[in-house]
């Protein structure tokens, strides 16, 4: 067990490395960040761009530049964003609880839906059940994220006028998540039924659930008890990367919500503006919280399969 832990903390610092310098290098690839300053306030001499330069510490190689970046990342500094010259953390705490709201509801969506419809597509195989799971799982699959939004807007929030069209609402309101809610879980969900489906298709071929069958235990019993839970890897393992997968895909949502998000803020709009360091700093959150669900993914398989041991 120690030397799987110490594997996985070396896998997540160089993951984490191998992160922020690609997300480093092609945020500087947009061009000089001192534009952003000179073309608003009507300053183009060539001193003040110096000075800029030198304020933000573009005047460097790129190489000392991304060793700075991370010494102060080890500090706990992600810097200061380029227009509004705010804390990039204090940006991210700011916004980040509105995604983790977001992407937890599509997930709980997702997995209420597509569990118990993967299960049911399984036990039901070659039935009206089993097509109808299927289908599900193949439009879920196959509609963008981008387009389910739209069209949710356009019949439940245009033309019936039952759920708004945007924004997240005071407090927590329950009508301004369901719409977002569908459009991130949807396709979650289809990846849930599919996985669930085939897991439990090759449990119940198995031996184990035959003998079973034959010893009397009931239909329930043999489902739930033998079956289901010997299925439960692939879904825990999509289960918590999709969490962590949700939290970087709700992006999606946020903009055809107009959702106060961190994918919509830190990451559409530092795009946008070519603000590196809310970037960055955005990215590397973003990963951190991929890589403990990661974790949190290995650690079930022990849970879920005795059989599992790291050594």
């Amino acid at each position: 067990m120690y030397s799987f832990l110490i594997r996985r903390i070396a896998f997540v610092i160089i993951a984490l490395l191998g992160a922020t310098a690609v997300v480093f290098s092609l945020s500087r690839m947009a061009g000089d960040p001192v534009l952003l300053y000179a073309k608003p306030s009507g300053y183009g001499s060539e001193d003040y761009l110096d000075n800029l330069r030198k304020k933000l510490g573009t005047d460097r190689p790129l190489v000392v530049q991304y060793f700075r970046w991370v010494g102060q990342l080890i500090q706990g500094d992600l810097g200061r964003t380029l227009l509004a010259e705010r804390p990039v953390i204090d940006v991210i705490q700011e916004k980040i609880w509105n995604t983790f709201q977001l992407a937890f509801a599509g997930w709980f969506f997702a997995t209420i839906l597509g569990v118990p419809l993967g299960v049911l597509s399984a036990v039901k195989r070659g039935t009206f059940w089993d097509y109808i799971g299927r289908s599900i799982a193949l439009f879920g699959q196959a509609l963008p994220a981008f387009w389910v939004g739209v069209m949710l807007v356009l019949v439940f929030a245009v033309y019936w006028q039952i759920f708004p069209a945007a924004f997240k609402g005071e407090g927590f309101s329950i009508k301004h998540f369901v719409l977002p809610t569908i459009t991130i879980g949807w396709g979650a969900a289809a990846g849930y039924l599919r996985i669930t489906r085939s897991a439990m298709l090759e449990v119940l071929d198995s031996e184990f659930v035959k003998l079973a069958r034959a010893k009397g235990v009931g239909s329930s019993g043999v489902i739930w008890k033998h079956a289901f839970k010997n299925a439960l890897i692939p879904p825990l393992t999509l289960s918590a990367l999709l969490l962590a997968g949700l939290m970087n895909g709700a992006v999606v949502a946020e903009v055809v919500f107009a959702w106060p998000g961190l994918g919509r803020v830190a990451l559409v709009e530092a795009v946008n503006n070519n603000d590196f360091p809310l970037l960055t700093g955005a990215v590397f959150i973003f990963t951190i919280i991929y890589l403990i669900m990661n974790f949190v993914a290995d650690v079930l398989y022990a849970w879920a399969d005795p059989r599992i041991r790291y050594s």
